[in-house]
């Protein structure tokens, strides 16, 4: 928890505290944190592993609206909105995370107003990237969602490599058509028609950025992408 950026700055004492009254837990592949609809009893940190937002509709279609790596936050928006969870929580590996109590929360972080600063400006920073987010599932073709992703996945994931260059997919061709709002077949055809125009090399999860600025012109235009 004190590699984020939020909590950066407590002292000794609150974090022994935190360490003390925490309920640790490990989830495999496939556990549920927890379930759309129900209502927060507290806060989420994800200390090791991936854990995907699945949204599900009343037709019980479901997508992935977002993949939380550690160490992050989770549950965040609905803990603190006092809302029920949007989406349900569920490991895509072995995740190890850390669970502190609405009450005990408040404890000992309900004075610390640069932490409340510091939330503010990443809910800030997360709407805006929704907004974006939504504007390309509504306005961009495959092609433009799957460019842009292979584009964003380095920043995404927390990655300090460049954009260009190599990345390994850590999500399934299932997931990742979730996340991309397309079917499986779609975000095949997409990976070969680039990797046919040497724009990128495909061998299984791993993806080789032969051609950046090629794939930067075909990429979704409403997502702010770093030169």
């Amino acid at each position: 928890m004190r590699k984020l950026r939020e909590f950066r700055g407590i002292n000794a004492d609150v974090w022994q505290k935190f360490l003390a009254r925490r309920a640790e837990n490990t989830y495999r592949l496939g556990n549920i944190l927890f379930y759309q609809g129900n209502r927060p009893l507290g806060l989420f940190f994800i200390c090791r592993g991936r854990v995907k937002l699945v949204k599900e509709d009343r037709f019980g279609h479901s997508r992935i609206v977002r993949v939380v790596e550690a160490p992050d936050i989770l549950g965040d928006r609905a803990f603190f909105a006092e809302r029920p969870y949007a989406c349900s929580g569920e490991a895509m590996d072995e995740t190890r995370a850390c669970f502190l109590e609405r009450r005990v929360f408040c404890e000992l972080f309900g004075q610390n107003l640069p932490m409340f600063h510091r939330l503010t400006q990443r809910f800030a920073q997360e709407l805006g990237s929704a907004e974006h987010a939504m504007h390309c599932l509504s306005a961009c073709p495959v092609n433009a969602r799957v460019a842009t992703h292979l584009l964003m996945y380095p920043k995404q994931r927390g990655s300090n490599a460049p954009l260009r260059g190599e990345l390994t997919l850590q999500e399934s061709r299932t997931e990742l058509a979730q996340i991309l709002g397309t079917t499986i077949e779609a975000v095949s055809r997409a990976l070969a028609l680039f990797a046919s125009r040497r724009w990128i090399a495909v061998e299984g999860r791993h993806v080789r950025i032969l051609e950046e600025d090629r794939l930067r012109r075909a990429a979704c235009p409403h997502l702010p992408l770093e030169p």
